[in-house]
């Protein structure tokens, strides 16, 4: 993928407050200069809430002292890929977390113990943020994919691939909404985020979200934010709905290729703003060469996009219905990157009345996000991108073999 190089962060925690609120309640507020965009997840054994702040830097040294009588123990801080700053809470207890927003700059965390004495003997600390490692070939995928992880380092001189989830619609624009009210921004989130949580928790595998709020995005700056990121693979996720009540089932889409030749137009005429595809450095080639350029690499994207869309259509058939037996194409802009594999996910229909219950259900969500991941991990473990672990990892494979 493309290198990409960064200015220092920019975006200031100015104040990270922890108070007690019960025995098992401890409330964890973060005030930030500006509106921040930030990704939390748990890991078990021992108990860490994870906290990623994309361009963050931290302000305010914290103590251990300011967690006297908390559910947390301590708090360490270390950098990861592209400019996510990340913070790891030590936790005493296994916990349950919820996020809310004070206002558009304070994010509250409420972490509530799973044990009913609210506090158990702490784990050792490791010393060092760390990063979760788990074989997705040998190990079953658990309702919570961190409670299984096994802690390793990642090995060095490779790197994770990368996976952009955009949650669709937001804010002023809810999406489609069911006959008990459901509004499709709200429950793609919540599947969004779940299955954020569990890429994480997956060995090789990095998430980055277009959104991890209610806030409207362009479909443009969905792209944007996963060329920034520099993406292996981009996911929209999405409820679909029909005037027919009766219309159900998830389905798959892919790039068409009418929508492919809409976008290499675009890019041929903005060449200041798509200058580089690939890897590929474009400003410099005539018309006809950035043409056969743009068309080699979306011909080869929209092939990897099928078979990224067949392998989540084969395990989101495993436990619901089919609207499409087979990967659809169509012209959707958030598809149009053509060198980023791009999925668009319908996790079935809001306006049927059986599928709008089980889609605002949380652990029919869960399930969801796990058979997007099984599509994910069989994607990436058939056609490694070089350089990443699991090209390693498939490498090492082939040689036992």
């Amino acid at each position: 993928m493309i290198t990409l190089c960064f200015a220092e962060p920019t975006l200031s925690i100015n104040d990270i407050q922890v108070r007690s609120i019960e025995a098992n309640i401890t409330d964890v507020k973060f005030i930030f200069a500006e509106v921040p965009e930030i990704h939390y997840f748990i890991l078990d054994h021992p108990s860490r809430l994870v906290v990623d702040v994309n361009n963050g830097r931290l302000q305010i040294p914290i103590h251990s002292a300011a967690f006297s009588g908390t559910l947390i123990n301590a708090l360490r801080q270390g950098t990861q890929p592209h400019q996510v700053l990340r913070l790891v809470f030590d936790l005493n207890a296994g916990v349950r977390v919820s996020k809310s927003m004070a206002d558009p700059k304070t994010v509250v965390f409420e972490l509530k113990s799973n044990s009913p004495q609210g506090q158990r003997p702490a784990a050792a600390n490791n010393s060092s943020p760390v990063v979760m490692a788990q074989s997705p070939l040998s190990q079953n995928i658990s309702n919570k994919m961190s409670t299984a992880a096994v802690v390793k380092t990642v090995p060095q001189g490779t790197r994770k691939v990368v996976v952009v989830i955009d949650p669709g619609h937001g804010g002023k624009d809810p999406g489609a909404s069911g006959p008990r009210g459901s509004k499709e921004k709200n429950v793609v989130l919540a599947i969004s985020q779940d299955l954020y949580t569990d890429i994480n928790a997956t060995a090789g595998m990095r998430a980055v979200m277009t959104r991890d709020g209610d806030y409207y995005l362009t479909l443009r700056q969905r792209l944007q934010k996963a060329r920034d990121a520099d993406a292996d693979i981009f996911i929209a996720v999405h409820a679909d709905a029909y005037q027919n009540a009766q219309s159900r089932g998830a389905s798959v889409y892919a790039l068409s290729l009418k929508g492919a030749s809409s976008e290499a137009a675009r890019w041929l005429a903005a060449k200041e703003n798509y200058s580089e595809l690939g890897g590929v450095d474009l400003s410099d080639k005539n018309d006809m060469l950035r043409s056969v350029l743009i068309d080699l690499s979306q011909t080869a994207t929209i092939s990897a996009s099928l078979k990224l869309g067949d392998d989540i259509l084969a395990q989101m058939g495993l436990f619901t219905a089919l609207h499409h037996v087979a990967v659809e194409q169509a012209r959707f802009v958030v598809l149009k990157s053509p060198d980023i594999p791009s999925v668009l996910v319908e996790t079935g229909f809001l306006s049927n009345n059986t599928e709008e219950l089980k889609l605002r259900d949380a652990q029919y969500q869960q399930k969801v996000a796990k058979a997007i991941l099984k599509g994910v991990i069989a994607y990436f473990y058939q056609q490694p991108p070089e350089g990443t672990w699991i090209a390693t990892q498939v490498k090492g494979q082939k040689r036992e073999a």
